[in-house]
């Protein structure tokens, strides 16, 4: 598999045409899986990833982000390599998100 990828913005920051999308982290997707799927598509070249507040609301918003927070502290340059989306449905908590996603921002 040979996945693309192009500048987004007007920063010009390379993402993958293909986004990976985590609304089942933590419902219906383990965090095992969850963490293997996310390795699998750094293998393959996918390094955008979408994500949001409210995802994993079966256990509690945002759970999803936190396993991803949980994914990217094992290091192996994780952050680095991926551009990750999200969107809020409450207003935002913009530093409590970049805690859950264990990030400090762009």
């Amino acid at each position: 598999m040979s996945v693309k990828h192009k500048r987004l913005g007007k920063h010009g920051v390379l993402v993958s045409n293909i986004c990976l999308g985590t609304m089942n982290f933590g419902w219906y997707t383990s965090e095992e899986d969850s963490f293997k799927i996310m390795d699998r598509a750094l293998e393959l070249g996918i390094n955008f990833f979408d994500t949001a507040d409210v995802y994993g609301w079966a256990k509690e918003n945002g759970y999803t982000e936190e396993i991803i927070g949980r994914w990217i502290a094992q290091g192996g340059g994780r952050r680095d390599a991926v551009v990750l989306a999200t969107k809020v449905y409450n207003p935002v908590k913009s530093e409590e998100n970049l805690r859950e996603v264990n990030t400090d921002g762009p």
